[in-house]
C-alpha cells in the first residue's frame, strides 16, 4: 500500500484525534473571512489597523493567531526588530514588564534603550514570552499541527505523540499551495514568521488542513507566535516561504498604517533622530526548542521610541 494512499486511509481518524486541543473558543464559529484589529502605539498616539484574515487558504495559520489573540498573548508587546521599508516583527516580548534584575534598572524600555546595547539585551531577555506560548501550548489552548511522531493504538489506530509547539507553516515551499489568487507579500499584509534553523534537514511529522499525515521538514514548521506587518512594497520573507495570511481590510486600514509610517518619520525628523533612532542588538532566540539545536543568534533593530502592540483583537470569527 503506497504512503500517500495509507495517508489518506488515515485522514478522517487523524482528524478526530487532533481535536483534542481545548483552545477552540470562539473558533468553533468560522467563516473564511475573519478580521482582526491591531492597535498600535507610538509616541503616545493609538492607531487602528483593520485586517482580513484568510481562512480559506490558510487555515491552520489563521486558526494559531485567533487562538493567540483571544488568549491576550499579544497585547502589550513592542516591535523588537523594526526595518523602515521592508518589515516589523513582533510577538516575542512584552513592553515594560517588571524585570527579574535586583535593582530593576532596566524594568523599562526607555531605561533600556538609555543604557545602550547591553541594557536592550538585558531587558530582551527580562521580558521574552517565549515561556509563556510554550505554556499556552503545553495547556492545550494551541491546536497542534506539528509533532515528533505519529503513534498508533492497539487498534491501529493514528494518536498524535509528542506534539510540538510550532506551527505547520503554509506556504509552497512547503507544499502548502493556492492554485487561484494565493495572497502575495505586499505592503500591508501580516506573515507569519519563524527563525531559520541549523539543523536544515530535522525532520517532523505534519497534520496538514486535509488531515494529511506527512514529513516535512522542521525548519518549514517552526513558527511560535512572531508575525511580521509587511511595511513596504518588497521583501526578503517572500510568500513562498512565509505563510502570508492577512491583509488590510480597506483604505481606512490603508491610511491608518500610513498616518503611523508618517508620525514616525516625523517624529525622527523633529528630534533629529536621523541616524539614531535604531540600535541593532544580537540575541538568543527559540531558546526553548529542545527539537532542533543548537540555539540560534538573531540581530534585532530596535527603535528609540517604542512601537508598542497595545492590542489584537478578533473582531469577527
Amino acid at each position: 500500500m503506497s504512503k500517500k494512499f495509507r495517508c489518506a486511509l488515515l485522514a478522517g481518524a487523524l482528524s478526530a484525534v487532533v481535536a483534542f486541543s481545548a483552545g477552540f473558543s470562539a473558533c468553533n464559529i468560522k467563516t473564511s473571512h475573519p478580521r482582526a484589529k491591531i492597535t498600535v502605539d507610538f509616541n503616545n498616539i493609538s492607531y487602528d489597523i483593520e485586517y482580513t484574515l484568510y481562512r480559506n487558504m490558510y487555515p491552520q495559520t489563521v486558526q494559531h493567531f485567533i487562538e493567540l489573540a483571544d488568549a491576550g498573548f499579544y497585547d502589550n508587546m513592542i516591535v523588537h526588530n523594526y526595518n523602515t521599508s521592508t518589515d516589523w516583527f513582533t510577538g516575542a516580548y512584552s513592553y515594560n514588564a517588571v524585570s527579574e534584575t535586583s535593582d530593576e534598572v532596566y524594568a523599562t524600555y526607555d531605561k533600556a534603550y538609555g543604557g545602550g546595547e547591553n541594557a536592550l539585551l538585558e531587558y530582551l531577555e527580562n521580558n521574552s514570552k517565549e515561556e509563556e506560548y510554550y505554556a499556552l501550548a503545553a495547556n492545550n489552548t494551541l491546536t497542534p499541527t506539528v509533532f515528533k511522531k505519529i503513534g498508533y493504538d492497539d487498534k491501529g489506530k493514528p494518536v498524535p505523540q509528542d506534539a510540538l509547539a510550532t506551527l505547520i507553516g503554509e506556504f509552497s515551499a512547503n507544499d502548502h499551495k493556492i492554485e487561484k489568487n494565493p495572497l502575495e507579500a505586499k505592503m500591508g499584509c501580516l506573515k507569519m514568521f519563524y527563525y531559520e534553523k541549523d539543523e536544515s534537514n530535522k525532520k517532523a511529522t505534519i497534520v496538514n488542513s486535509a488531515g494529511q499525515i506527512l514529513e516535512h521538514d522542521y525548519q518549514y514548521n517552526c513558527a511560535t507566535s512572531i508575525f511580521s506587518m509587511q511595511v513596504g512594497n518588497t521583501t526578503s520573507y517572500s510568500k513562498d516561504k512565509y505563510c502570508v495570511f492577512a491583509t488590510l481590510r480597506n483604505d481606512k486600514a490603508q491610511d491608518s498604517l500610513k498616518d503611523l509610517m508618517d508620525a514616525i518619520a516625523d517624529y525622527i525628523d523633529d528630534y533629529g533622530y536621523s541616524g539614531n533612532f535604531t540600535t541593532s542588538v544580537e540575541t538568543s532566540v527559540d531558546k526553548l526548542d529542545t527539537y532542533s539545536k543548537p540555539k540560534k543568534e538573531e540581530k534585532f533593530t530596535m527603535s528609540r521610541t517604542p512601537l508598542v502592540i497595545k492590542t489584537v483583537k478578533i473582531t469577527k470569527y
